[in-house]
């Protein structure tokens, strides 16, 4: 026996959690961005993000930048960092610690966050 769901029905699970962070349902805006390094965590209201600029290259880098401060994430696509950016919907950006999934192109299906650092002058 098999289970059948409409097309137009919410799906029985929720889809998993993005490895990198945390980001709201669609219908919500986050107020709130938190940045987990090693050995801390910083966090900013959303209102204080002036503008990230995405950086091609290997590794991709993501700048944002705060006031003064300036954090940048390292890793490979993270065009899904920056459009979540975009939507206000980014709650946590963390370090990708386990496996993601490739695409047959050898490209990452999801963003893979190898480094964080914040740098305040």
């Amino acid at each position: 026996m098999s289970i059948k769901v409409s097309p137009s029905a919410p799906p029985l699970t929720p889809p998993p959690a993005p490895l990198w962070g945390k980001v709201t349902a669609e219908d919500k805006n986050a107020s709130v961005v938190r940045f987990v390094l090693a050995d801390r965590t910083v966090s900013f209201p959303i209102a204080e993000l002036e503008r990230w600029e995405l950086i091609a290259g290997n590794p991709e880098r993501l700048k944002i930048v705060a006031g003064k401060t300036v954090v940048t994430i390292e890793g490979s696509a993270l065009a899904v960092i920056r459009d979540a950016l975009d939507k206000v919907s980014v709650i946590e950006v963390r370090i990708t610690k386990r496996l993601v999934p490739f695409a047959a192109e050898g490209a990452p299906t999801s963003p893979v966050v190898r480094a964080i650092t914040v740098e305040t002058p």
